[in-house]
């Protein structure tokens, strides 16, 4: 019996998506829950599971953009659970970075492990059937126009030979720099040729060779050699100062969020800084205690939560939103925290923050930032928020306006802890301090509204036992 493997629905308004890359290959065993590929949208990057046990069979490659309900693969759940299939993979593994000894035996099973035997065979054919394409794709290559020889690159590189995979990175670099994958051994799971294989390739003394042989066509034509003559020329600067590269959908819609940002609302911010001394005394006081009894560690970003909560609750203007004509005031407090991850900055968000402790905030931190390191962060984990707290002091930010995170009306920019002299009673001290800054739509937040809201904040963490206190 197959069964089918779709691309999930990850939202009402997620119609289709980039199928990243495949974590399994077509002829694997895949047991219930196992990891299958990448699936990356405009809102969210997440892995796909098998929900069935059996052999699979790769439909779409790594790479494609699909649709919601599209079928990428299948799974014979039929077949049956091999026993002697680590065996052969660990043969043909090993023993060919050892020696060529086993080159036999391999060759008919997988034709990625020989390079020495068939790279050869490459080299003599491969050009006489690719020569003519390579000036072709050079002169719109991707200093002038990339995506004009895209479809061809990928249809060529795709046919190489059946069961090797490319993961995305790879397959553009090969693009780029015009290599026959055939002459890569792949160092990746199965002998799949990885970004750091290519760059390998790129760095040695055969790729060098490689593209000369590119010239000798245009000799052919008196008028047209000297034309080309230079082109040959200037492709290889341009691809070691410039590298060219699609947006992901999740870039895309991060660029599509902060441009309508700017230009449907009134962005202004305030600023202020908070001396942080009471917070890191509190903080080292009982952070021992507080691990001891909730295995977790006491940051600083529970204290802004609380801190966020406390100030909505004192300027409910704040907590509010615009839809159309209308002002929809909100009741409850769902948080957004930013997190930066390799694939850009997200905001998940805290349920409910004003019903936890620090613990508790502490814990859904840390479990978000689990789900967005894993990318099995989900749609529903990005929603809703009212407010959001954006922490660039952990990258040594130490002033910035931050943009608002639609339809959310306000957001809190924390910034680098810095020891400044300050007056205090008269005296002048060194202390601890942090720069605040609150973004605001000001259709909706006039100014006094903001300055208090963000003073508010300020009394809370300089004195942290007023949270404690609702004082």
């Amino acid at each position: 019996m197959l069964a089918d493997v779709k691309v999930p629905e990850v939202g009402e308004s997620i119609t289709e998506g980039t199928l990243v890359e495949w974590f399994k290959q077509s002829g694997d065993f895949v047991e219930i829950d196992d990891p299958l590929f990448e699936l990356e949208t405009d809102k969210v990057t997440l892995t796909v599971q098998a929900e069935s046990a059996g052999k699979l069979e790769i439909l779409v490659p790594g790479g494609e953009r699909v649709k919601v309900g599209q079928v990428v693969a299948r799974i014979d759940t039929a077949a049956a659970r091999p026993a002697a299939g680590p065996a052969p993979k660990q043969q043909p593994i090993r023993p060919a970075p050892a020696g060529q000894e086993p080159e036999q035996p391999e060759a008919p099973v997988r034709p990625v492990p020989p390079p020495s035997l068939s790279f050869p065979e490459p080299a003599a054919k491969e050009p006489q059937g690719r020569r003519p394409e390579t000036p072709i794709s050079r002169t719109q290559g991707p200093p002038l126009s990339p995506p004009a020889g895209l479809a061809q690159a990928r249809s060529k590189l795709g046919a190489k030979t059946e069961g090797e995979a490319l993961s995305p990175s790879a397959r553009r670099m090969l693009e780029e720099y015009q290599i026959d994958p055939r002459t890569i051994s792949g160092t990746g799971r199965g002998g799949r040729i990885t970004k750091e294989d290519v760059v390998r390739q790129v760095q040695t003394s055969p790729l060098e060779k490689a593209r000369p042989p590119a010239v000798p066509p245009p000799p052919e034509g008196a008028p047209e050699a000297e034309a080309p003559t230079p082109l040959p020329a200037e492709p290889a600067p341009v691809t070691e100062r410039q590298t060219r590269k699609p947006m992901s959908p999740l870039r895309q819609r991060i660029a599509e969020r902060l441009v309508m940002a700017q230009q449907t609302a009134a962005i202004l911010t305030t600023f202020n800084e908070a001396d942080m001394t009471n917070v890191l005394a509190w903080r080292q006081k009982h952070r021992q205690l507080f691990r001891e009894r909730y295995n977790i560690g006491l940051g600083l970003m529970s204290f802004f939560v609380k801190a966020s909560v406390d100030a909505l609750k004192s300027m409910p203007e704040v907590n509010a939103q615009i839809q159309g004509d209308e002002i929809v005031e909100n009741h409850y407090y769902d948080i957004g925290v930013a997190i930066s991850s390799d694939r850009g900055l997200v905001v998940p968000v805290i349920r409910d923050a004003d019903k936890l402790g620090f613990a508790g905030i502490e814990m859904a931190i840390v479990e978000l930032e689990r789900k967005v390191r894993s990318r099995s962060i989900t749609l529903s984990d990005l929603t809703g928020g009212v407010f959001t707290i954006s922490n660039g002091g952990v990258f040594g930010s130490l002033m910035s306006t931050p943009i608002l995170n639609p339809p959310q009306s306000s957001i809190l920019g924390m910034h680098a802890i810095k020891k400044r002299p300050v007056v205090v009673d008269d005296a002048i001290v060194v202390r601890p301090m942090m720069y605040l800054a609150l973004s605001y739509d000001h259709r909706l937040i006039d100014g006094r509204e903001a300055v208090t809201f963000l003073k508010r904040i300020v009394q809370c963490v300089e004195d942290p036992e007023r949270m404690l206190l609702e004082v």
